[in-house]
Order: structure tokens, then C-alpha cells, then sequence
């Protein structure tokens, strides 16, 4: 058989093309690759997350960081309620678990051009500062942050820097990011809920996003002008910019995104401490160190009917006790009852503390916050009072007493003002309406006077002013009870009758 030579130098040519073009290939695919990770990285350093990481990763991180208990507050949930959420969320968080959902995102998402574009941002002057920045309000405290308010509140920002920062938020998207956040928060622990008489999780999170959405959006504001405040406006100009870009859109959805997964891994392990939260309740609130174990010390003892053993003072009498008792001395059980009687209504007279004070000395005095609660848990059970002998319950009635009167003695949290007069001295003088809101014109015994505006207090204690119009002025007055119950009361200052002018 004639083999034509020229046909085997085309077949061996095909052959050695193919055979190098395919490695070809594989090594481009391998460049490729090589170029995704490392751009990848580039990014996830230049843009801070690594140095936000090493902060995050040495500092010990709070419940609060995570839950935002301002905001579950504002949704109605009550102190107790939002503590517990804390407990659920307590030592969840590990930088290295949160940050590594961010560099997933970016590599799963990677697009080259915005990449890029989002590393030369990063590595501008703007760029540096705005990351030096996020790692610096990392570190900033809550006192901090509330003197920036007063200045504020003295001195306004210029309409031009109020609409930068505006901008800004809208732009990044941050109000829409933390109700997705807290979104997960309440749906997670939903389960709960019934325990304090809140509402379902869906109807939080309808209120969250209709209600509540405009006031989170102004804190958010008011939050990035604290954090950014030594940003000039061109340089906020530069910021807003970036963010506005196709590459600081997807820089922005894929931090979001980044942190919505390292969230999950937050969620997961709260669910795990939820669950076993939800098995001690249906165990029959019996075992107390099983409760302690899992409950803060003010919430031990909303979900356990027994004392700490280490300090019994409610000692439960069994039937054939009681039958005992009685049987031997029945001239002595009139004198017990009538004296049970005194001592009741010596503990439903025990003075109430405004809840705002309250609220206060939770963060400037703990021990006395912590004590009040143990003994609003206490005094709650009545029943279980009963089996207290008539000293040890006189005795710690008087112990509460101290504690409310101590409690009530720190008015000097809340700075007083005439305004915090008996409401019945106090006169409505006058309304004025101007474009943004109503004021409200009050005369005080010592016949001066003075303006309200919604949210002002009033009143010795401390109710809000929630409305103002023609007719009178609405307050809101909530109150601490000895039982540790939140009572709520409505009341008003009007306009003088005609009679009472004269």
C-alpha cells in the first residue's frame, strides 16, 4: 500500500496542534483561575474586610451588635423579651466564620470589571479613608456617639451635607440590609414570643418595614454622619460616586449578600441554643440549674417556678404540714390570716418606679437593676409568698422597699426640670404650629413658662408628651410595678374652664 507522506505531515501537524492547543487551553483555564482567586482576595483585602476581621476577631462582641435591642424595643418587645433574645444570640458571632461568607460571595460572584474597578476605588486616597474609617467606628464607644448627638441637636448640618449622606445610605442600601438582618432575628425566635404576649413574627416584620422604616432610615443617617464625620463633602461627593456605579452596586450586593450568609452561620447556632431554651420549657420549668444554665439571672425566674436552692425563702407546705399546723393552734390561725392580710396589702402599696428611670439604672447601676428584677420575680408569685413564715416576708418586703426608694432616689439620670411638676399644677397655655411640628406652651407653679414638644417628659414620672393639639396635651406615663409589670397610663393637660381662670 503507496502512503502518501504528505497526508501523515498534515495528520502529525493536526495532531500536535490539537494536543498543545488543548494544554493551551488548561493553562489558560488554570491562569484564569489563578487570576479569579487572587483579584478575589485583592478586593476582599483593599476593601478592609481582612482589617475589620483582626479587629472583630480581638474584641469581645456583644448580643446587642447583632440584635439592635433599640430597635426591638421600638417593635414593642418588652426588656425581659428582648434580654432573652440577647441570651439566644450570646457568643454566636466568630469573625473568622462571618468574613469567610464574604470572600465566598465575592469569588461565586466574580465579575472582573467591577472588580477592578472597585479595587482602584479602594486604593484612592477616598478609598483608604473610607476604609480606615469602617475599621476605626469598629472601636468607637456608645458615649462617643451620644456626644455627637448633642452636637448635633445644638447645631444642624448644612442642607447640602444632610443630602451627601442622604445619598449615601440610598446608595448602599443599608436600611433594606439590617431589616433583612433583623427579619431573620424575629422570625428565629418567633417561637417565644407567646411567653411575653408579643405578637407573631410576621406581624413585627410588617411593622418593621411599614412603621418603623423611616425612623431606622434616620438613625442609619444619623449613624453614618457620626462615623464618617471627618469626611469633607468632596470627599463624600468621591464616596456616594463609587456607590452609585455599576461596581459600587455589586460591591455593595455582595457585602450584603456576604453578610446575609455569615448571619445564617449566626442563626444556626442560636437555633441550636433556641431549641434547647423551647425543651426546658416543656420540661415542666423544673429544674432551676438547668434554667440558670440557660437564662440571664433576670429572667431565671420568669421560667422556673422554684428559688435558687443556695438561698430558699419560699418553702412549699404540704397538705399533711398545713394539716398539722391548724390542728394544733386554731385560736392562732385568725391572728395569721389578718397579719398575711396587713402584709398583702403592705406589698400591693409598694411605690412604682417610672420606667424610664427604670430603663436607665439597668446601664448605670446593674447590681440595683439586677436586685429590683430578682425581686419583681419574686413578688410576683404571691402564692408562693404564702409560704414565706410573717418575719421573713415583713423582712423582705422592707428589703424591697429600700431597693424601690433607692431606685426612685436616682432621679439624677433623668435631668428634672420644672415641667416635673404634679401634672394637675401645671397649666396648658398656649399651642403654636410651625412647619414642622407642635409646640406646646406650659405654665408651671412658679408661674413661668415653657414648651413641650412630642417626646418631651412631663410630669414626676416621666411620662412622654405623645400628641399635642387645640383641645390638650397627651402623656404618656408607663410605670415599673412591684411585680415587675409594665403598666401603662394616659394622661392630660388641657386649656383652663372659663372658671378656673377666675
Amino acid at each position: 500500500m503507496k502512503i502518501n507522506k504528505g497526508l501523515i505531515a498534515v495528520l502529525l501537524t493536526g495532531i500536535w496542534v490539537v494536543s498543545h492547543g488543548l494544554m493551551g487551553a488548561q493553562a489558560f483555564a488554570e491562569s484564569s483561575s489563578k487570576t479569579k482567586r487572587s483579584l478575589s482576595q485583592q478586593l476582599y483585602n483593599v476593601s478592609g474586610f481582612g482589617k475589620e476581621k483582626r479587629v472583630l476577631s480581638q474584641k469581645r462582641i456583644s448580643p446587642d451588635m447583632l440584635t439592635r435591642p433599640r430597635l426591638l424595643r421600638a417593635l414593642g418587645l418588652s426588656s425581659e423579651h428582648v434580654e432573652l433574645v440577647n441570651n439566644i444570640y450570646n457568643g454566636t458571632f466568630k469573625a473568622r466564620d462571618f468574613y469567610s461568607q464574604k470572600l465566598k460571595k465575592i469569588r461565586n460572584n466574580y465579575n472582573r470589571r467591577h472588580i477592578t474597578r472597585s479595587i482602584r476605588f479602594f486604593r484612592s486616597a477616598v478609598g483608604r479613608k473610607f476604609v480606615r474609617l469602617n475599621a476605626q467606628k469598629l472601636k468607637k464607644s456608645q458615649k462617643a456617639y451620644q456626644n455627637f448627638l448633642n452636637k448635633v441637636i445644638k447645631k444642624l448640618p448644612k442642607n447640602k451635607r444632610l443630602r451627601l449622606f442622604n445619598q449615601l445610605e440610598t446608595a448602599v442600601g443599608g436600611v433594606d440590609h439590617m431589616i433583612d438582618y433583623e427579619t431573620s432575628v424575629l422570625r428565629l425566635t418567633n417561637p417565644v414570643n407567646k411567653e411575653f404576649s408579643a405578637p407573631h413574627a410576621d406581624i413585627l416584620v410588617n411593622r418593621l418595614r411599614s412603621e418603623l422604616r423611616e425612623r431606622f432610615r434616620s438613625w442609619m443617617i444619623l449613624r453614618s454622619m457620626f462615623d464618617y464625620q471627618s469626611l469633607s463633602n468632596r470627599e463624600l461627593k468621591k464616596l456616594v460616586a463609587f456607590f452609585q456605579s455599576p461596581a459600587g452596586q455589586w460591591f455593595s450586593n455582595m457585602d450584603h449578600e456576604g453578610n446575609l450568609a455569615g448571619f445564617a452561620t449566626i442563626n444556626r447556632k442560636a437555633l441550636r441554643r433556641m431549641e434547647k431554651i423551647l425543651n426546658l420549657l416543656e420540661s415542666g420549668r423544673q429544674n432551676i440549674q438547668t434554667t440558670k444554665a440557660v437564662f440571664a439571672p433576670g429572667l431565671r425566674y420568669r421560667f422556673s417556678e422554684k428559688r435558687d436552692p443556695f438561698d430558699p425563702l419560699i418553702v412549699p407546705v404540704d397538705e399533711k404540714d398545713k394539716k398539722k399546723v391548724t390542728k394544733g393552734a386554731p385560736k392562732d390561725r385568725k391572728k395569721e390570716k389578718s397579719s398575711v392580710l396587713i402584709l398583702t396589702t403592705k406589698i400591693d402599696g409598694l411605690p412604682a418606679i417610672p420606667y424610664e428611670l427604670y430603663r436607665r439604672i439597668k446601664e448605670s447601676n446593674p447590681r440595683l437593676y439586677s436586685d429590683l428584677e430578682y425581686y419583681g420575680a419574686l413578688f410576683k408569685n404571691k402564692k408562693g409568698l404564702g409560704g414565706l413564715k410573717k418575719s421573713e416576708l415583713e423582712d423582705e418586703i422592707n428589703q424591697y422597699n429600700r431597693l424601690i426608694n433607692k431606685a426612685r432616689q436616682e432621679t439624677e439620670l433623668l435631668a428634672r426640670t420644672p415641667l416635673q411638676s404634679n401634672l394637675k399644677e401645671l397649666i396648658l397655655a398656649g399651642v403654636i404650629w410651625d412647619e414642622s411640628e407642635i409646640v406646646g406652651l406650659i405654665q408651671t407653679p412658679d408661674t413661668k413658662g415653657h414648651t413641650i414638644r412630642v417626646g418631651s417628659f412631663v410630669g414626676p414620672d416621666f411620662g412622654v408628651v405623645q400628641s399635642i393639639d387645640q383641645e390638650r396635651v397627651v402623656i404618656l406615663e408607663q410605670l415599673r410595678k412591684y411585680d415587675g409589670k409594665i403598666v401603662t397610663q394616659t394622661r392630660f393637660i388641657e386649656f383652663p374652664k372659663p372658671d378656673e381662670e377666675e
